[in-house]
């Protein structure tokens, strides 16, 4: 009776192991244990996402993210208000956490405390003050905030990456909160969902003269893609991500109805991209030949046909597929670009060019280098040396040399009828 048990049990062991192994662990910190309720359909967006939540009071004694030199998580959240990080945690170690490849969502209420904003900070994101909200006359909602105008209409068509947000999400986004600003200089960080033209940062109920951030300047939700492809988001605005958001009808400011909101498709978006699984690129082979011969020889020689190829796919929502695009370059490099070539796909992933190796022999390398942003960068390089040509491989008469042989053979005629004019006339 038992044997036949053995096999049935032994495989579902193995499915249980196999889909606790594909959960990503993830650490979610909250200031308060009622955004548990208020945020619920967040925290089960990301539960549908296949991750694995583990709820914590963000000020916990007992907190930790490092156990015997490993992480125990590989994501954090942090829903964050004027309370710090507890335990173990600090600005510090959430951005050693971050630099080892671990990926950070930071929502904050706008009074937040300094450390969170000091995070927010170190990750490339700027908070308006304490005291500001997001305040727009124009495109406000009619219904949330009929008389303080710090409930604003976001328009998900403006400004919005395509590489993060996909097509078909039809409605204002609601946003209550601060504003962000991203530096322009910044390679890493940038700003994924703005203000309208009429909004500007300022207390509500008081006069503002100069407004430090206005019109498309406001940042709403900011996005930052680290150089070793870890991700981050930053809001400032829980409200952005609540249920009563998330289920809410947009009011236009005359009192006319818009439709729902489009705050959980928006933050569902942004929550798929911050914790890499929207955009990222993956490299399933690479190789270089020369042309008609093996696949990654030794060496080349100097003006050698030679090919590159390189398969890239592209994963999205947990599905993988192809991935297309005109501005993939590769270089052939000796400390400096000797060759740059565009690379040419066929539709399947499978990306390639074909080139002359430099007149000049040395240690060159393949580079690959591609950075767009919204998607993970790719940094490829392969070595391969490049000979000159061994002294049996010239060739024998080089056309550009014939002038010198005619040289020399007239010269040779010239003697010959020299010597034969003065040996036999008299």
């Amino acid at each position: 009776m038992a044997r036949p048990l053995i096999m049935p049990l032994m495989l579902l062991a193995c499915c249980v192991l196999a889909t606790s192994a594909s959960q990503s662990r993830v650490l979610v910190l909250m200031d308060e244990p009622s955004l548990a309720e208020t945020h619920s359909r967040f925290l089960g967006g990301l539960r549908a996402q296949g991750h694995d939540l583990d709820v914590q009071p963000i000020d916990a004694a007992s907190l930790r993210l490092v156990r015997w030199g490993d992480w125990i998580y590989d994501k954090l959240v942090i829903l964050g208000g004027r309370k710090g990080l507890g335990g173990a945690l600090d600005v510090a170690l959430v951005l050693q956490f971050f630099d080892a490849g671990h990926d950070v969502i930071l929502a904050l209420d706008p009074a937040a405390g300094p450390e969170l904003r000091e995070l927010a900070s170190e990750l490339g994101v700027d908070v308006d003050a304490a005291e500001a909200r997001v305040l727009d006359h124009s495109a406000y909602d009619g219904a949330l905030a009929a008389t303080a105008h710090d409930v604003v209409h976001a328009d998900v068509s403006v400004g919005l990456n395509r590489h993060v947000f996909p097509a078909g999400i039809h409605g204002p986004v609601l946003f209550s909160g601060a504003g962000l600003s991203v530096s322009p200089e910044s390679s890493t960080a940038f700003v994924a969902l703005n203000a309208g033209p009429t909004a500007y940062g300022g207390e509500p109920g008081k006069a503002v003269t100069v407004a430090r951030l206005a019109g498309r300047g406001v940042g709403l939700v900011a996005l930052i893609q680290a150089r070793n492809n870890a991700r981050a988001a930053v809001t400032a605005s829980l409200d952005l991500l609540s249920d009563a958001f998330f289920s809410a009808q947009a009011i236009s400011p005359e009192g006319k109805s818009l439709g729902s909101s489009a705050n959980e498709a928006a933050v569902d978006a942004l929550a798929r991209w911050a914790l890499s699984q929207r955009g990222v690129l993956i490299v399933r082979s690479v190789s270089h030949r020369v042309v008609g011969g093996e696949v990654e020889p030794e060496r080349y020689r100097v003006k050698d046909e030679v090919e590159f190829s390189v398969r890239i796919d592209r994963l999205t929502d947990g599905e993988v597929a192809p991935y297309a695009a005109e501005d993939v370059q590769v270089e052939l490099t000796m400390l400096d670009p000797h060759v740059r070539a565009t690379l040419t796909h066929d539709g399947a992933g499978t990306f390639s060019a074909r080139v002359t190796a430099p007149d000049a022999y040395g240690v060159f390398k393949w580079v690959l280098s591609y950075r767009r942003r919204g998607l993970t960068g790719l940094e490829l390089s392969r070595t391969v040396p490049i000979r000159p040509f061994a002294h049996d491989e010239y060739e024998r008469f080089i056309f550009q040399a014939y002038p010198y042989y005619g040289s020399i053979f007239s010269l040779m005629a010239a003697f010959l009828a020299t010597g034969a004019a003065f040996l036999y006339t008299k």
